[in-house]
């Protein structure tokens, strides 16, 4: 079967935040995010910005049910799970058959889904605080048991993580089969979602009070947004 491609670009349609375009040569450094730098007002800036980009919309769209109905596989008061059809994912399907038939499996199903929140004040996983642990709990129970209905494949087998910084800011967390795929700048980018539960099992503020590092471009406006200089007083 000849793989239609994506219909929506998602998560590929600008560069994630602190993330240099692809083919550039950009140089990167790590930065130790402390709470003071995040709450600059230059960060929230730039994350109302990203949020109101034409290009950012396709996630509120999920949310409020006007696109991508037809590949919803969970939905409910908190979330929404679906596959991801970005550009990436028409090369991750997997064969799959009906154990009863004696067909060759089929070219059908990717290997990379989006779980959604709903609340737009939970922007990133900064935003995450101890009252969203059931949440996050179900999540992650239902979304692995819905992926394993729906593919076979043993939740031991798919991986649950939150990109931070995000490449858009409302909080959602991927699902994706197989799990060793990312380069080394990549690994500061990603937090287990177990881990994240975790963390705030031992204190529900952690990711209000944590330092976390980052792997940024230079030139990024995010990077810039966390070191630039502070506006002057007036």
């Amino acid at each position: 079967m000849t793989d239609p491609g994506p219909r929506h670009p998602k998560m590929h349609s600008n560069p994630p935040a602190g993330v240099a375009p692809a083919g550039s040569s950009a140089e990167y450094c790590l930065l130790a995010e402390t709470p003071e730098l995040y709450g600059r007002e230059a960060v929230e800036q730039y994350i109302l910005h990203e949020i109101k980009r034409p290009s950012k919309q396709w996630i509120t769209s999920i949310i409020n049910g006007s696109q991508e109905q037809d590949e919803v596989i969970l939905r409910t008061d908190d979330y929404v799970l679906l596959p991801d059809t970005e550009r990436v994912n028409r090369y991750w399907r997997i064969s799959a058959a009906d154990p009863k038939s004696r067909q060759p499996p089929a070219f059908r199903r990717t290997l990379n889904w989006l779980s959604i929140v709903h609340d737009p004040r939970i922007r990133t996983l900064r935003d995450l605080r101890g009252e969203h642990l059931p949440m996050l709990r179900r999540m992650n129970e239902e979304c692995l048991s819905a992926i394993e209905g729906h593919t076979g494949i043993p939740r031991e087998q798919v991986m649950a993580y939150v990109h931070y910084p995000p490449s858009v800011y409302q909080l959602h967390v991927h699902f994706s089969h197989p799990y060793a795929q990312y380069c080394h700048k990549d690994s500061y980018r990603i937090h287990s979602l177990v881990t994240i539960i975790n963390n705030l099992e031992v204190d529900p503020e952690y990711y209000r009070k944590s330092t976390i590092q980052l792997a940024l471009c230079r030139m990024s406006p995010y990077y810039q947004a966390l070191t630039g200089p502070p506006p002057e007083k007036t």
